[in-house]
């Protein structure tokens, strides 16, 4: 990646997380937007296209309504698709890496947000304040200062997940969690699959957590057993 392409990303997570959280809400924040955007700014924006798919399907079960926890949708699709345009340029098909960066940025990514909330509810209070006191020009300077600390918190939180990006990408190069997985795996993965759309299809599905978790492992499993360097 190079530096202007950091720079890029770095002003499209500013841009994202204004959309996402305190500004226009056009849903150009959403994965299946930004993937194809991430794609074009790395060179490979038809799988841009395939990620931001990929992303935005994980997302699609989380609506923001009401009093909803939900994450960040937009910083885990930027981030996530990095992780995997990068990684597939090194020679690999990281996806898992690329998932769970993705994860990971959206926890992160709810946290700052609701930090950023908070923050713009002690600057409007301190507008009011203002306002009270006979200033016509508070609401427009605590705006202005509201929106830049959202393009800065974007930008601060996507520039540093690109570095985690590059710094976990050289640890796992060369390391079945970041290569592709042999025929053998993939069959299995299939079966597993397939197994898991019947018992969802006939209503047998537990506890989304324990779902969750039994994926993981399995997914742990299927790498360490048929991942190839």
């Amino acid at each position: 990646m190079t530096g202007a392409e950091a720079g890029a990303l770095t002003a499209l997570g500013a841009l994202v997380f204004l959309d996402q959280w305190p500004a226009v809400q056009t849903m150009v924040s959403r994965p299946i937007v930004v993937g194809p955007i991430v794609g074009a700014i790395l060179g490979a924006p038809a799988d841009g296209v395939l990620w931001g798919a990929v992303l935005e399907s994980i997302s699609l079960a989380v609506q923001p309504v009401g009093a909803a926890r939900y994450p960040d949708a937009a910083l885990a699709g930027l981030l996530g698709t990095v992780a995997a345009l990068t990684g597939a340029g090194e020679g690999g098909f990281p996806a898992a890496w690329a998932v769970s960066v993705a994860v990971a940025a959206g926890a992160v990514g709810d946290g700052v947000g609701r930090f950023q909330r908070r923050w713009n509810g002690r600057t409007a209070a301190v507008v009011r304040a203002r306002v009270a006191e006979g200033s016509l020009a508070a609401p427009g300077r605590g705006i202005a200062i509201a929106l830049s600390r959202g393009a800065a918190l974007g930008a601060l939180q996507t520039a540093t997940g690109l570095g985690i990006i590059a710094t976990g990408g050289a640890l796992l190069a060369g390391s079945p969690w970041a290569g592709q997985l042999d025929a053998r795996a993939l069959q299995v993965a299939a079966a597993a699959m397939a197994a898991v759309a019947g018992v969802r299809v006939l209503g047998l599905g537990g506890r989304r957590t324990t779902a969750a978790v039994l994926g993981a492992l399995a997914g742990f499993a299927l790498v360490a057993w048929g991942g190839t360097p």
